[in-house]
């Protein structure tokens, strides 16, 4: 008798770990998403922020980009708290602290006058931001379904639209060193790879029909961005870029809802 009651408490303990365990893990997986999809937000960010910055140096008169740039900042701030409020990871909180010193330099220098100085140090503060969200990121990583990492695969391109203009812009305003070309043609080779990968999936509808947008829009632009040297098209890329992110975010959306 004793035998079948110890036998029936450790099975009971273990049932308690067991769903306990699963509570844990099922609160750390949530906690995980909500830190990921931020960091894989403050990547877009970080690169559309310094974009529309370049393109409002040229075109001072644009209001809509004027609003985007300000939106990005906000947006920022609200991706930033949400990173506080959820992480107990003592290294997310350390490259929280440096991201957050960035983004008070760069709403100081989106107050000054636009100068080639200023304009090195947005780059400087858009590459610490992304940095900084990829290292968050890596450290909140899990085992992805297939419809997590075709969300991620299509936040992804969001991503690189944004960082493919930033140094177009940046080129046009006189920062043309090797590198930032090398950067921009790079990102180039990661949109096609992503978009390999899109079609690939098999979508049907309207989804199907998104896609086909951005397989006869990309090419277009594509060959535009990689021509850099020779052609300046500011204002059609930027107007460009928002078509496809519209268009990807529509194809963001629909891998939300399958989830």
């Amino acid at each position: 008798m004793k035998d079948i009651m110890k036998n029936s408490t450790v099975k009971t303990m273990l049932l308690a770990l067991f769903l306990l365990g699963g509570q844990l893990f099922a609160a750390t997986s949530r906690s995980d998403v909500k830190l990921l999809e931020a960091s894989e937000d403050i990547k877009i960010i970080s690169q559309q922020i310094v974009k529309d910055y370049f393109y409002l140096s040229q075109n001072t008169k644009k209001q809509e980009a004027a609003e985007s740039l300000h939106a990005g900042v906000s947006a920022l701030d609200e991706k930033l708290r949400l990173i506080a409020a959820a992480t107990k990871n003592e290294d997310t909180k350390n490259v929280l602290t440096f991201l957050a010193f960035s983004r008070d330099q760069i709403s100081e220098t989106i107050a000054l006058p636009y100068d080639a100085e200023n304009g090195a140090l947005m780059l400087d503060y858009s590459e610490t931001l992304l940095e900084g969200a990829e290292a968050i990121a890596n450290d909140h990583r899990y085992a992805f379904s297939k419809e997590e990492q075709m969300l991620i695969n299509v936040k992804n391109m969001a991503y690189l639209i944004e960082r493919i203009t930033k140094y177009y812009m940046a080129f046009q305003v006189g920062f043309n060193d090797h590198n930032n070309v090398k950067q921009l043609r790079s990102a180039v080779g990661s949109f096609d790879d992503e978009l390999t990968r899109l079609n690939s999936y098999g979508y049907r509808g309207d989804s199907a029909k998104n896609l086909d947008v951005i397989n006869q829009f990309w090419p277009i632009s594509r060959k535009f961005y990689l021509t850099l040297e020779r052609r300046k098209l500011p204002n059609i890329l930027y107007i460009s870029a928002e078509h496809l992110e519209n268009v990807i975010a529509k194809l963001e959306l629909y891998h939300i809802k399958n989830q």
